[in-house]
């Protein structure tokens, strides 16, 4: 793919490149002597394998390698092209290059490198920084508010319980203590606090009672599928607009996302589709 992807949401492999051709820095230079392609990190048999390949690969095996450190993920690509080339080259001494199977495949290949080449570039045409700052501005910075309460609460087996404990503070105990006695949620031990939360955090009951409390008030005891709560509202605010740096990759994809349903629905309204079977592949 050609289009733009966010600094927060590129792969690291260029780094772990990087690092390898500071260690290799004189074959790079025997590599430039031998009229090697540009960005050559490997050769097998003089065959050479580039950035170009390795980030290709990648792309294929995302799914098995997205999840190993940089310089792990990097030298098994670099591997997984070795065994590419080794067998590519194999299956030619072999005479396979005009092998049905083969000819099949390479058309099924050709078109998808197609497809990819060609919606990557309407892709990069269609979104980009200019876009992305004006989703920002209109849906996070410019879209509606949203209020946050801070709150604590002392989560108990029963409303008796529940009920002692608001006694127990209008006569003046300290929310935080009671909670790191009396509480069996994992809040107890930080005094209650469960921070900032917008309503649909919690649960309707326990987010109806603590929108209703002013800053600094006790709520009666409310009853959810966890148990009995006592809530005190420690402050109440508008929740505040994340920097675009924040969330510029979540904004790129979604409108990644939306780009490309366009492209693909404005070819399919141009185009005739018939599907002749909707008969599963038999095995």
């Amino acid at each position: 793919m050609t289009y733009r992807v966010p600094a927060q949401n590129r792969t690291g492999l260029w780094l772990a490149g990087c690092f390898l051709l500071a260690l290799t820095a004189a074959p790079a230079l025997a590599a430039d002597q031998q009229n090697l392609p540009r960005g050559t990190v490997a050769t097998v048999n003089n065959i050479p394998i580039t950035y170009d390949d390795i980030a290709m690969a990648e792309d294929e095996l995302m799914g098995l390698v997205g999840q190993l450190p940089e310089q792990q993920r990097f030298e098994t690509l670099v591997g997984y092209m070795v065994d590419r080339i080794l067998a590519a080259e194999a299956a030619k001494k072999a005479k396979l290059d005009n092998d049905a199977e083969v000819v099949k495949r390479r058309a099924f290949l050709e078109r998808k490198a197609l497809q990819d080449v060609y919606v990557g570039k309407q892709l990069a045409e269609m979104v980009g920084d200019k876009e992305v700052a004006a989703y920002y501005q209109k849906n996070i910075a410019g879209g509606p508010k949203q209020q946050e309460v801070r709150a604590r609460h002392i989560l108990v087996d029963n409303k008796e319980m529940a009920e002692a404990i608001v006694i127990s503070l209008k006569n003046g105990a300290d929310f935080a203590q009671l909670a790191k006695e009396k509480s069996k949620g994992p809040s107890g031990a930080s005094g209650g606090d469960l921070g900032y939360f917008g309503r649909d955090a919690m649960v309707k009951p326990f987010a109806d009672a603590a929108f209703k409390l002013a800053k600094g008030k006790v709520s009666a005891p409310v009853k959810t599928q966890f148990g009995w709560h006592v809530i005190k509202v420690e402050d109440i605010r508008t929740k505040p607009v994340p920097p675009l740096s924040d969330v510029e990759g979540q904004i790129y994809q979604v409108l990644i996302g939306e780009a490309r349903r366009k492209i693909y629905d404005t070819m399919r309204d141009a185009a005739e589709v018939n599907f002749v079977s909707v008969a599963p592949l038999s095995k």
